[in-house]
């Protein structure tokens, strides 16, 4: 009782002073986080003039460096600098990059703790706060603009519908004019949440608490694993988690719909299987949203028949969404994570499966008689070496050659065909280390589309073949230019 007792706690860390509250469990997950920020900086902003970490900004800072909420819009490259006299280089730049560089200004891009909004947190020296501010009320003044007028459209089409739901002379029309009446009313509803935001956000001038920052990461891998979640934030994003009717809800506006029009909803297996679900986002001819999900079946792979919400009400979707579920393997009742992006799902899977090649070398997760196993083998150096070479074995391959399937799973092409259920170690640009279990029996799939079982044995072989033919065409071209 006394740990869920609310504490606060002064912090000093590296110079910099910050006031903590919460349980004492949750105060130490913040410290871990803190420790972790103090290392930050984003990778994709490294050469962009300004760019910085966390600690060198607030470092520089006069007091307590705050956070701030961009608005998304502000991150479009929407401006030619090339033939502008006072920014260097060529090509299109965004409305935060040109106005950091025409003022010379500082700042740190902070991992995205909530990654499902349309807000980016960056730090910022407390000296420059009144240039942001400017910069950030124009862009949110037209945003509350547009969801007024958004809302007021609204209300002028439900008005509409009302008025031609009481012409209606057949049960066939008006049950077709209630769901047309539903699906505005939710949009409505839908950008009635988005409008009180922005507003919320303009009368705390879009500044983020340091602690509200924080509480951002609830159901993430940051207060638990924060080394985590940052390698996640400079790849596919920092990764959230969801129940199944938290997020795969009718979504009307279109003020909620993602900027690549697509939706990855992914849960793991207890055999770390990835099963996804894709969600595309369309418009009908009253410019309502509606959405089409794809689902494929979890054992064959097989595609089946898509399935829409346009049109459908919320008590049918609430049965749909458990017919979705079950088709794809999900459960209803295990979370899941969202993927805004084809390109973050990839990069997800990537750092997942090398999670999982690292759980297996820590014997994190494994029960039963190989956790036994594993704990007798580890109290010997060398029967822990042999017991994990006698499973596995580490091979380098060109970075090319690995890739996801159509089901989503991590694979390994091979003689013009895919085998899936590899596990990655690392990766460059150039090759990538995968782990193949000798015993281990995997799914290859060949360029004629058929499907066989092959050993992680016959797998080794085929590439060490492969190697040794490659070595043998360059020892013949070496002998040719002699």
């Amino acid at each position: 009782m006394a740990d869920e007792i609310a504490q606060v706690v002064d912090l000093e860390y590296k110079g910099i002073y910050y006031l903590l509250k919460g349980t004492k469990a949750m105060i130490a997950a913040m410290v871990s986080g803190i420790k972790s920020l103090h290392k930050w900086n984003h990778e994709k902003w490294l050469n962009k003039p300004g760019s910085s970490s966390w600690q060198k900004i607030q470092e520089a800072s006069e007091g307590m460096a705050p956070i701030l909420e961009f608005p998304n819009e502000m991150f479009e490259p929407i401006i030619d600098i090339t033939n502008d006299p006072d920014i260097k280089g060529k090509g299109r730049i965004s409305p935060f990059e040109y106005y950091c560089q025409k003022n010379g200004l500082r700042y740190c891009i902070m991992p995205d703790l909530n990654p499902n909004d349309d807000y980016i947190p960056v730090a910022v020296l407390a000296q420059d706060f009144g240039i942001h501010d400017e910069q950030i009320k124009a862009y949110m003044r037209k945003r509350v603009e547009s969801e007024e007028a958004t809302d007021k459209s609204y209300e002028e089409k439900i008005s509409e519908a009302k008025d031609r739901l009481e012409d209606a002379e057949t049960p066939e029309k008006k049950e077709e004019i209630m769901k047309e009446l539903e699906a505005l009313e939710q949009g409505r509803n839908q950008n009635s949440e988005l409008l009180a935001e922005s507003k919320g956000k303009m009368e705390k001038n879009n500044v983020l608490d340091f602690a509200d920052y924080l509480k951002q990461a609830k159901d993430t891998e940051f207060l638990d694993n924060p080394d985590l979640a940052m390698l996640q934030a400079q790849t596919c994003g920092v990764v959230r988690e969801f129940m199944p009717e938290d997020c795969m809800y009718p979504i009307r506006d279109k003020g909620l719909v993602p900027e690549s029009n697509e939706l990855y909803y992914s849960q793991k297996t207890g055999d770390d299987t990835l099963l996804t679900v894709k969600r595309s986002f369309e418009t009908d001819e009253k410019g309502l949203v509606y959405s089409v999900y794809e689902v494929s079946d979890p054992v064959t792979g097989a595609k089946l028949e898509p399935i829409s919400d346009r049109g459908v009400t919320m008590a049918l979707w609430n049965e749909k969404l458990t017919g979705i579920l079950r088709d794809a393997g999900m459960m209803r009742d295990e979370p899941m994570t969202v993927m805004r992006s084809e390109d973050n799902l990839h990069d997800y899977i990537l750092g997942l499966d090398t999670n999982f090649t690292k759980a297996r070398e820590d014997g994190q997760g494994i029960s039963g008689e190989a956790q036994i196993v594993i704990d007798q083998a580890r109290k010997d150096t060398e029967q822990a070496s042999a017991y994990a070479r006698s499973f596995y074995s580490t091979v380098t391959v060109p970075a090319e050659s690995v890739m996801p399937s159509e089901k989503r799973i991590l694979s390994l092409e091979i003689d013009d065909g895919l085998v899936e259920g590899i596990s990655l170690v690392g990766m460059d640009s150039e090759n990538a280390k995968v782990s193949i279990r000798s015993d281990e029996k995997y799914s290859y799939i060949g360029s004629d589309g058929k499907e066989k079982i092959l050993t992680g044995d016959e797998i080794l072989k085929a590439l060490e073949g492969k190697a040794k033919g490659e070595s043998k065409d360059l020892a013949a071209t070496k002998n040719k230019a002699r």
